[in-house]
């Protein structure tokens, strides 16, 4: 994926004319329309204080009026100095305070309002708003947060804001850009038909902003599981697969326009009519992030409300899978077992319990042989937490990050005739594999090995550690590859094939002559069963970091037995599930 910056370079051009907006008028003269509807801007940010900037400005550029536009901007406890960066660069009209450890009971205190007449924020907003939360609420307190200040300062007019009574609440999320004409597609739209409550936009690549990388996603309730496609059966399917032939599917096809109607809109772009959102109520509060939007889009259907994709409306996104980590899967298969429990009931309910919970207990089994011990200690937790009621916020002690370097060092994967085993599925991860290399001997020879390496470790490529390149055979050239002399040393190789009896009967020399660390990219690994006593897990577009985890028979079977105690607990509750009760504010 090309680089990414934050999309706030309109910044300096506001701060080049402080007193205007995106149109050139100033603050204090605009007006709102009143032919256009009144939107609330919710914009949820945690340590993102350049990003969250750069949201302002997209804001900032729209064709709709910045006068129609009320901003709350959400800081979750921020400890990147947010608050005062954006009170320096746009001069909030409010700032408000919302001491709470639980976002679904807000305590709103006011810290500062501006003189309204003076129409004090730079852009030239209808209003502009900090709530500063306590604590980290994660994106669904954040938008609870949002909602809840809605709420009481713009529908309700209380405190230093006069009541605007909003049409429209719009939410995005703190690391997108939006096209221009964004909030202008997404309203006409949601104008045009009463019974739609929901409006999101097409999201397209932030590194790559000529690739759609989502359009409409489906819930299909068998499985629990979203997708690009309805699933057989689904009242939109021959329409959908119709349209799909037309573009060349969902996703990274072309000529996108028009409205889809869908189960699921992403709340990094989402167009909620405010009226409706009053009577669905506000996000679950137990799911702190993932599936609280696709919660809340079905709780919209149930409610006779239509969820629509505007595919004319475009924002610009990370893809979801490159944020995607263990601790973050936990969210989305905790929160997603929770979500069954609030669509189905019955014996569609028990059986689709069921499949999902073997499911997560079945990858958690999957890791502990493939060398992901956190991950499947995660995946073990989920089961725990769906059947305990965990809400909230995960709290569990993950691998620190530390430079790579240092880290082999601590584990003493540096030191003479230490073997270091990587394993390498594709050319992306070979190509890391060859950086991680030259990157170590680098440091050995700079001025700071001592900082950075365990004591002992020598400089004397004689003393290199041993590497060790386990390769996949569908890599070009695996079998004969020349690789750079780095220090002296070559790395060894091992060449494995797909089939299980070639990988445990290559690994058998491992087994002899174990390694010190096992290198694992991207959290994924094709071998099963490796011995060594530490995991290295490193990303292949970042090698100078990692995260380190312990592994071997005791702590194998220790998680084995963890699973098996899961499994049981999953199987009672799968039995006795019943539906979740509604009609909750929160959920």
């Amino acid at each position: 994926m090309a680089e990414v910056m934050a999309p706030g370079s309109m910044l300096a051009e506001i701060e080049a004319k402080p007193a205007g907006d995106a149109r050139g008028r100033t603050p204090a003269r605009a007006s709102a329309d009143p032919s256009l509807p009144r939107i609330a801007v919710v914009i949820v940010t945690w340590n993102r204080r350049e990003w969250v900037s750069g949201v302002l400005g997209a804001l900032w550029r729209q064709t709709y009026p910045a006068a129609n536009l009320d901003v709350v901007i959400v800081d979750n406890a921020s400890s990147d100095g947010t608050l005062e960066h954006l009170s320096e660069a746009w001069s909030p009209d409010l700032i408000v305070d919302n001491a709470t450890p639980r976002a679904h009971e807000p305590n709103f205190a006011e810290r500062h309002a501006c003189d309204r007449a003076g129409g004090s924020n730079r852009a030239g907003f209808a209003s502009l708003t900090i709530v500063r939360n306590s604590d980290n609420h994660g994106g669904c307190g954040g938008f609870n947060t949002g909602f809840a200040f809605v709420e009481r300062f713009l529908h309700g007019g209380g405190g230093s804001l006069a009541a605007t009574r909003p049409d429209y609440v719009w939410l995005l999320d703190d690391d997108i850009d939006v096209a221009e004409w964004t909030a202008s597609s997404l309203v006409r739209v949601a104008e045009a038909d009463r019974t739609i409550g929901l409006v999101g936009a097409r999201t397209m690549d932030l590194g790559d902003r000529e690739t759609t990388i989502e359009t409409t996603v489906y819930f299909d309730p068998e499985t629990g599981v979203m997708g690009d496609e309805p699933a057989p059966g689904h009242r939109l399917r021959a329409s959908h697969m119709a349209w799909a032939s037309t573009v060349g599917g969902p996703k990274y096809g072309s000529g996108y326009a028009g409205v889809r109607e869908v189960d699921v809109v992403s709340a990094c772009c989402m167009l909620a009519r405010w009226n409706a959102v009053k009577k669905v109520g506000f996000w679950d509060w137990r799911y702190f992030i993932y599936c609280d939007d696709a919660d809340w889009c079905l709780r919209f259907a149930r409610e006779g409300y239509r969820v629509v994709h505007n595919l004319d409306a475009v924002v610009y996104h990370t893809p979801w899978h490159y944020k995607l980590t263990p601790a973050r899967l936990y969210y989305a298969q905790r929160n997603g077992v929770w979500m069954l429990q609030k669509t189905l009931s019955g014996s569609a309910l028990r059986r689709a319990t069921r499949r999902r919970m073997r499911t997560i207990l079945k990858e958690g089994l999957v890791c502990v042989f493939r060398r992901r011990m956190t991950h499947a200690a995660l995946s073990f937790r989920t089961v725990e937490d769906v059947v305990g009621g965990v809400a909230g916020k995960l709290d569990f002690p993950m691998p620190r990050q530390e430079e790579t370097v240092a880290a082999l060092g601590r584990i003493g994967a540096l030191q003479h005739g230490a073997k270091i085993a990587v394993l390498i599925d594709n050319e992306e991860q070979l190509c890391a594999a060859e950086a991680m290399r030259a990157c170590v001997r680098a440091e050995r020879e700079g001025p700071n090995v001592g900082a950075s390496l365990a004591a002992g470790a020598a400089r004397d490529g004689r003393d290199e550690p041993r590497w060790v390149y386990i390769m996949h055979n569908a890599i070009e050239r695996a079998e004969d590859r020349e690789f750079a002399e780095i220090g002296s040393v070559r790395p060894e190789r091992i060449v494995v094939s797909r089939r299980r009896r070639s990988m445990v009967r290559r690994q058998i020399p491992l087994w002899r002559d174990p390694p010190a660390a096992v290198v694992v990219f991207d959290q994924f690994n094709m071998m099963p069963l490796l011995t060594g006593r530490w995991n290295v897990h490193v990303e292949a577009k970042n090698v100078g970091s990692c995260t380190v985890e312990r592994d071997g028979w005791e702590e194998k079977l220790s998680l084995l037995k963890r699973g098996a105690r899961a499994l049981v607990a999953a199987e009672k509750y799968a039995r006795n599930v019943r539906p979740a009760p509604r009609g909750a504010k929160y959920g």
